[in-house]
C-alpha cells in the first residue's frame, strides 16, 4: 500500500525543489536536525525572512521522505533501503530510430541493476540494420558509423537477459520501452513479464502538483541539474534511478515495502 504523506494540492515544482534541498542538506549533515534549525540553514539562505512564516513553510515541505522524531527531522532512507534487502530492481532505458516498435529499431540499451547494495550496469550500442535518421542522430548523438560494428538487438538482449531475472523493472514511460522490448524478447522465446514501475505513474501520486511528468520535468522538480548525457540510454537510466529513489520514499513514507508491491499501484 502507498503511504504518501498528505501534501497541499497546490504544491508547485518549486516546492518540490525546496523539499529536495532540505533532503540534500540532511544527507550532508548525516544526522537529525531540529526543524527550525533546518529552516534557518537551508531556506533562510534563499534570502527569505525568518520567523513563523518560514517555520510554516518548512513544515509544509516535509513530505514522505522525512522522518519527524523527538530528535528532530531526519530521512527515512537512513532506516530502510531502496530497493529492500533481498530485492532486485533494474532501471532500464532504450534509444530508438523512431516511435514505432514495428517500423523502427533499438539503437542503444542501458540497464542499472540494484540488489543488496550492489550496482551492476550494462550499456550497449545496437546495430539497427538500417541507417539512423539524421533527426535521431541530432537528438542522441548516435550516428550510423557509431553502430556499424555493434551487435544486433537479439544478441544484445541475450547478453542482457540474466540481469533482468527476478527483478522489478523501473522505466520512465514504460509503455514505450516495453513496446519495443517485449516483442523482441518473444522472438527469442522469452517472456518479459517482470513487475514494472513506471515513474510517470509514481509521479502522479508523489508529485500531484506537477502538470508535466517527463524526465526533464522530474529532474527539475528534484533539483538534479541538467541531465548528463540526455537522450542517451545510460544518462536517462541514471536520472530515472535518481527520481525513482526520491519518489520511493515519498510514497512509502516510513512504511517500507518491496518495489514489486508498488508496481502499477500509483496509476
Amino acid at each position: 500500500m502507498l503511504h504518501a504523506s498528505p501534501m497541499p494540492q497546490s504544491m508547485s515544482p518549486t516546492h518540490y525543489r525546496l523539499s529536495t534541498r532540505l533532503v540534500r542538506h540532511l544527507r550532508s549533515a548525516g544526522c537529525h536536525l531540529p526543524e527550525r534549525l533546518l529552516a534557518e540553514q537551508v531556506l533562510a539562505l534563499q534570502g527569505w525572512p525568518g520567523g513563523a512564516w518560514l517555520n510554516e513553510l518548512t513544515s509544509n515541505l516535509l513530505d514522505g521522505r522525512f522522518e519527524r522524531s523527538p530528535g528532530g527531522v531526519g530521512l527515512w532512507e537512513w532506516k530502510y533501503s531502496f530497493p529492500a534487502q533481498g530485492e532486485a530492481v533494474v532501471v532500464l532505458d532504450i534509444e530508438t530510430t523512431g516511435l514505432s516498435p514495428t517500423d523502427h529499431e533499438i539503437i542503444e540499451l542501458a540497464l542499472i541493476r540494484l540488489e543488496n547494495g550492489r550496482r551492476t550496469v550494462f550499456e550497449r550500442l545496437v546495430n539497427p540494420g538500417a541507417p539512423i535518421p539524421p533527426f535521431i542522430s541530432r537528438l542522441t548523438g548516435i550516428r550510423s558509423q557509431d553502430v556499424r560494428g555493434a551487435a544486433d538487438i537479439y544478441t544484445v538482449l541475450e547478453e542482457a537477459r540474466p540481469l533482468l531475472d527476478n527483478a522489478t523493472l523501473i522505466i520512465q514511460n514504460a509503455s514505450f520501452d516495453l513496446g519495443f522490448l517485449q516483442p523482441r524478447f518473444k522472438r527469442l522465446g522469452y517472456r518479459l513479464d517482470n513487475p514494472v514501475v513506471d515513474t510517470i505513474h509514481w509521479a502522479r501520486k508523489a508529485l500531484p502538483g506537477l502538470t508535466k511528468r517527463g524526465l526533464d520535468s522530474l529532474a527539475w522538480a528534484f533539483d538534479l541539474g541538467p541531465i548528463a548525457a540526455r537522450h542517451r540510454a545510460m544518462g536517462d537510466a541514471e536520472t530515472t534511478r535518481q527520481v525513482a529513489h526520491e519518489m520511493y520514499y515519498m510514497l512509502t513514507a516510513g512504511h517500507p515495502a518491496p518495489t514489486s508491491q508498488l508496481a502499477f499501484m500509483a496509476r
